[in-house]
């Protein structure tokens, strides 16, 4: 999903729309209190929480039959799921927004009992299914989904007009729910493995855009009728689809290991600046492609579709908000191209199992930024970029949330800014971009179609590196605030000069690197120190002037003469 971005001040221009700026934490603070998440309910716990009745069966399969009625915000279908079951049950729960009406429920072309709970769906069997064995049910259902208050961020419909009358439909649903618009097990720690199939039907003249390949279309006097298939595993929230009259055009990517087409669906509004815009595309595929592998989805190429809402990766089909000008970054890149492209690896090839992991999906797509501005524009452009990040990041919850619960705060840009610095950071400590993009490429090879978790991606790196960056992870995904560098100096009469350095807001023995630069006989030099717990006196000879390195990692620097004043004491 994207974030937002806002044109602040005259000196860096970068324009964010999806995060309410109030002020910029130029400093690092942390906030002496942090946000409180909100009173979670049993609402909340049958939507996020694994239980047995879900845990029991594996959905291999979806097969979605819809039809939209746009004049009254309409919709009415059945949906197919196929599953497996991993443990011998007689219930298993299923999920469908309480304002939707489930008709009924079949199982062997019989009609079989469920009941309501909140956005839950219990259906009831007959007999015991055994572990092994395979299932379907259909779910007939109908209603008026859920409006969009504000997509992608709140989820929903999007029923909009394009500028000659005709319909223009979206949907999106990260947080809120696939349960949302269809029948289905709502919880993203299950993909269909074999994939899901979308049967659309909508008034006669309109187009209808989804994931995967197209496979059918047909049309009557009164209606037109599409047929979209993805094979790949996908999230429940990145099913989707798109409505309206749209222009096509289209180009070939040349890829690392096979050749697709690149598909862009606009309407005609807009169909001349996509055009110009939209070249950038097959750069950026190939930039990702030479960092992390393949393009997942060769078999069913790629697609950015123009959507009544802002940027949203859904798999193969990427929204493409038309607000060109707002999405323009300055340096010159698209910010949804670079930014939801970046998701086909991070988010949906290599997905997490609960929201409160979402750092996989959104710090590495953002760092993914970074790397492509430093690629394009060189290092001293990716430096500024990631400065600016810095000061964006509000410190105010972990990045790893609470699980169990269906939690995601969109308002909180920091699994976005301060995971791609947690990756930055990482990266610098390192100190060797070889074994850094190898232990990136070999994470997603590894996990490629498969769900994890932050702490599989800390295990990788400890073990690639063979070494135990427990510490560093720990403190910087699981701790709201940020370590702060407490500094001193003083100069004796050799005329050296005495750093001295502590960390605080950290565990005892903390020991995190820092680098600073220091000029001597006017020649600058690189100096890495290492700060710990305990106040430690470092002597810089014949030291000319000292600064901070702002782009090693991120951390709050607080000037403190008195630390001199309880060193000398010792």
């Amino acid at each position: 999903m994207k974030i937002a971005r806002l044109l602040v001040c005259v000196i860096i221009i970068v324009s964010f729309h999806s995060c309410k700026l109030i002020g910029l934490n130029v400093n690092h603070d942390n906030p002496r209190k942090g946000n409180v998440y909100p009173t979670f309910t049993q609402k909340d716990s049958i939507r996020g929480a694994l239980t047995s009745l879900r845990s029991s069966f594996d959905v291999h399969y979806y097969d979605i039959h819809i039809a939209l009625q746009p004049a009254k915000k309409y919709i009415q279908g059945f949906v197919d799921i196929e599953f497996s079951v991993v443990s011998a049950t007689d219930k298993i729960q299923i999920d469908l927004y309480e304002n939707l009406t489930l008709d009924s429920i079949l199982y062997e072309n019989k009609r079989i009992p469920f009941t309501r709970t909140y956005g839950a769906v219990y259906v009831s069997f007959l007999d015991s299914l055994q572990n092994g064995t395979e299932h379907s049910i259909r779910c007939f259902y109908q209603g008026k989904p859920v409006k969009a208050k504000k997509s992608p961020w709140k989820g929903g419909f999007v029923w909009d007009k394009s500028k000659d009358g005709n319909p223009w439909i979206g949907v999106t649903c990260e947080v809120d729910g696939a349960s949302l618009w269809w029948p289905c097990k709502d919880h993203i720690s299950d993909k269909p493995d074999r994939g899901v199939r979308m049967n659309v039907t909508v008034p006669h003249g309109l187009q209808v855009i989804s994931n995967g390949v197209l496979q059918s279309e047909s049309h009557t006097e009164q209606t037109s009728h599409y047929i979209w298939q993805t094979n790949y595993p996908i999230n429940t929230y990145n099913v989707t689809l798109y409505v309206g009259a749209f222009q096509h055009f289209s180009e070939i990517f040349k890829g690392k290991d096979a050749e697709f087409t690149l598909d862009y669906y606009m309407l005609p509004e807009h169909i001349e600046e996509a055009k110009t815009v939209f070249a950038q595309t097959s750069d950026v595929l190939h930039f990702y492609e030479s960092i992390y592998g393949p393009y997942p989805w060769s078999n069913e190429g790629f697609k950015l579709v123009g959507s009544p809402y802002a940027g949203m990766e859904h798999q193969t089909a990427i929204a493409y908000g038309t607000d060109f000008k707002r999405q323009r970054h300055f340096l010159g890149f698209d910010y949804i191209i670079v930014h939801e492209t970046a998701h086909e690896w991070w988010g949906n090839a290599v997905s997490v199992d609960d929201y409160a992991e979402i750092f996989i999906h959104e710090g590495f797509a953002t760092y993914s930024e970074m790397l492509y501005v430093e690629k394009t524009y060189g290092t001293q452009a990716a430096k500024n970029y990631m400065s600016f990040y810095a000061m964006l990041i509000k410190n105010k919850n972990p990045i790893v949330g609470p699980r169990d619960v269906n939690f995601w705060d969109y308002k909180d840009t920091d699994p976005y800014l301060k995971g791609a610095w947690v990756l930055h950071g990482f990266r610098r400590l390192l100190d060797d971009d070889d074994l850094f993009f190898d232990i990136i490429q070999g994470f997603y090879a590894e996990s490629y179609l498969s769900i994890v978790t932050v702490a599989d991606f800390v295990a990788y790196v400890n073990s690639k590196t063979k070494s135990n960056y427990s510490w560093y992870f720990n403190q910087y995904l699981y701790e709201r605030e940020v370590p702060y560098l407490q500094y001193a100096f003083e100069q004796d009469v050799q005329g050296n000069v005495n750093l001295y350095l502590v960390w605080n807001s950290v565990p005892e023995g903390f020991e995190m690197p820092v680098r600073i630069f220091v000029t001597i006989n006017s020649v600058e030099y690189p100096i890495v120190l290492k700060p710990s717990t305990d106040i430690k006196k470092f002597v810089l000879h014949s030291c000319q002037s000292v600064s901070f390195d702002s782009d090693y990692v991120y951390y709050s620097l607080k000037k403190d003469t008195d630390i001199i004043r309880k060193i000398n004491k010792k």
